[in-house]
């Protein structure tokens, strides 16, 4: 009785795993048949109407109180002339401030002798980040900085104040694109086309970066922001039509 009791449970195991194959196979299945997937791009191209730089110092001395103060001085008088060439105090940050030590031996005598002693020397930096809401006034951002002692610049970047309005329409165009190349491949497969099933997005624009010029002979920066282009990249799957 009990050996019969173990095989009706072992039947009913296997019925109940049979049963189951079906739904684990409808699971794992691909993706339903009858959509068309494509990609589509989409471009804008727009000219910057903003700017941000990042100016400073950076004061080396052997005292380090002396490399401190220095440079914060200086650094004060670049944010008083930036300011001075139109830049709001809302639109300057600071954006970094290093101190470290370096060593290093001073040079040979011309007898041949050398001493061991090394020579002790502060580096003190101060930077600060500047947006120039007006393009036009970058260049003179720049040679104020300059004529007030900054000696570090880096970080030239251009943008666009109203990007959102360019994203938006980068992304029409993308679905166009994406839209053009579904009918086409409808059209080669002798199906009709039908509505969109989902949609996804991978990018919509990136910032960019400009150019700089230092021309030392007098004029200051010769700037040249060029042109922004503003992109979009969409997946896009259509439904067939049957």
């Amino acid at each position: 009785m009990l050996q019969k009791r173990f095989l009706l449970l072992a039947l009913v195991i296997g019925l109940m795993s049979l049963l189951a194959l079906p739904t684990f196979a409808q699971d794992n299945a691909a993706p339903l048949a009858g959509t068309i997937r494509v990609g589509g791009t989409g471009s804008v191209n727009t000219a910057p109407d903003t700017a941000t730089v990042i100016v400073g110092v950076t004061i080396v001395d052997s005292d380090l109180k002396t490399a401190y103060g220095a440079a914060n001085d200086q650094v004060a008088a670049i944010i008083t002339a930036v300011q001075e060439a139109g830049v709001a105090v809302e639109d300057i940050r600071t954006f970094g401030l290093n101190i470290y030590q370096d060593s290093s031996y001073p040079p040979v005598p011309m007898d041949g002798g050398q001493t061991d002693t090394p020579e002790l020397r502060y580096n003190v930096s101060n930077q600060v980040s500047v947006k120039v809401r007006d393009i036009s006034k970058i260049a003179d951002v720049i040679n104020a900085a300059v004529d007030a002692g900054a000696n570090n610049l880096f970080g030239l970047e251009f943008g666009v104040s109203n990007i959102k309005t360019q994203q938006t329409e980068a992304r029409k165009l993308a679905l166009e694109d994406a839209r053009a190349k579904a009918a086409e491949l409808a059209a080669a497969a002798g199906v009709e086309l039908g509505e969109i099933v989902s949609i996804s997005e991978f990018s919509a624009g990136m910032p960019f970066n400009g150019n700089v010029r230092m021309d030392m002979g007098g004029s200051g920066a010769v700037i040249q922001p060029g042109q922004q282009e503003i992109q979009a990249t969409l997946d896009v799957t259509f439904e067939i039509k049957r």
